[in-house]
């Protein structure tokens, strides 16, 4: 019985300095950038490639497209883009703006 105690007390010395090392970082957590909307008419690849479902190839998508054909004139018109359909404008509602 004094054998446990003993091993109890040098485990609960161990924990204490983890405990206080843990207590004292802070908690990182990986979040998206917060952002009121994106302007796909004047957003870059980096900004546009955070957006949910969008990734590289597709932010390059809207660029290109953007280059080839003038600003979008509406946020349907995203849909013209190759891989963005009808699902991922519903998905990017209210995150992004002309």
């Amino acid at each position: 019985m004094k054998t446990i105690k003993s091993l109890l007390v040098v485990g609960l010395l161990f924990l204490l300095p983890i405990t206080a090392v843990n207590a004292q970082l802070p908690e990182v957590t990986k979040q998206m950038p917060q952002f009121e909307t994106v302007s796909i008419n004047n957003a870059d690849t980096k900004v546009l490639a955070q957006l949910p479902g969008i990734g590289e190839k597709k932010a390059q998508a809207i660029v290109d497209y953007r280059q080839e054909n003038g600003d979008f004139e509406n946020l349907s018109d995203l849909s013209n883009v190759k891989g963005i359909g009808k699902k991922l404008l519903e998905k990017l509602e209210g995150k992004i703006s002309l």
